[in-house]
């Protein structure tokens, strides 16, 4: 599939590649024409491995992930957002149509059965901004950005990469050899400037996000709270979005010890919300956030009371 795509590859690139060595990519190019595959070398400056001119192959092999992986990748509307011709299914139905019959069943198979949302919650970022900001990343250009959590200073950024994290996008961009994130729909302004710029060697937008968002999550601050839960609110307790959780078995009354990490005291309020502040929940500790709660709760009732 790889010979069929590029057209020529060396023995050293397919070893660099599938990780191999180059004994082991001759032992599998003699398999390969042992099956009737035509492939055949050629050596010189231009040389590498070959197949010959206008065979294909077909997509035999695809299994269920194959097909799965084709349909749940299709990011529908992201294209639209940064402001490029969005060909929603065509790119499917295309390869639909260049694969064989069996593999191409199993992908439409798929198509019937699974099906990605893009929905959207929370503010979204101006359009404009996206589209300046993709043009921006495309040819290494300059930007200068205004960010609304800073000064109307401007920030001069080398813009490296988009990420669509949670429904929400995020800007990686090099300021003074450091890098940095910036929430698109905090932006206040963005303008594309002529010069260029380098970007760094070795960068890597998908291994840099993994890593930043590892370290992100290590940056917050750990505040753990105990609780008493009955009810539907021991099944909302596995619903709720924690750092780490522990639950007890019930004890004779139908009351659960639990125990959650979280990353401050607002974090633990929305948690305590989305229990149930009824008959179901009792904050063991810490004692502030237990008045704090029995506070919220008294103003609550207090102006909802008729």
């Amino acid at each position: 599939m790889v010979l069929q795509s590029r057209g020529r590859v060396t023995a050293a690139e397919f070893a660099r590649e599938l990780e191999v060595s180059p004994r082991t990519i001759q032992r599998d190019m003699d398999s390969l024409s042992a099956m009737g595959i035509p492939v055949y070398a050629t050596r010189g400056t231009d040389g590498g491995w070959r197949l010959i001119e206008h065979y294909r192959t077909s997509l035999t092999a695809l299994t269920t992930s194959d097909a799965l992986a084709m349909v749940i990748a299709q990011s529908r509307g992201i294209l639209d957002d940064l402001g490029l011709e969005d060909p929603g299914q065509a790119p499917i139905l295309k390869l639909l149509a260049a694969i064989a019959p069996g593999a191409r069943d199993r992908v439409e198979h798929a198509r019937q059965r699974i099906h990605i949302a893009q929905g959207s919650w929370g503010p979204e970022p101006p359009r404009s901004t996206l589209h300046v900001l993709q043009a921006a990343i495309w040819a290494d250009r300059l930007i200068n950005l205004r960010y609304r959590t800073s000064s109307a200073e401007e920030l001069e950024l080398a813009p490296l990469g988009l990420v669509r994290d949670n429904m929400t996008w995020y800007l990686v961009a090099r300021r003074e050899d450091r890098l940095r994130t910036f929430r698109v729909d905090r932006i206040r302004a963005v303008a594309l400037l002529a010069e260029p710029f380098e970007r760094p060697p070795g960068f890597d937008l998908a291994t840099h996000w993994q890593a930043a968002s590892a370290d992100f999550v290590q940056s917050l601050g750990s505040y753990v709270i105990r609780l008493r839960l009955r009810g539907d609110a021991i099944q909302r307790a596995d619903w709720v979005y924690v750092r780490s959780r522990t639950l007890s078995d019930p004890d004779a009354d139908g009351w659960v010890e639990a125990t959650f990490e979280v990353g401050d005291e607002d974090n633990a309020h929305i948690i305590l919300h989305d229990l149930g502040m009824g008959g179901e929940v009792i904050v063991v500790e810490p004692e502030a956030l237990r008045r704090s709660a029995v506070t919220a709760a008294h103003a609550f009732v207090m102006i909802n009371d008729p």
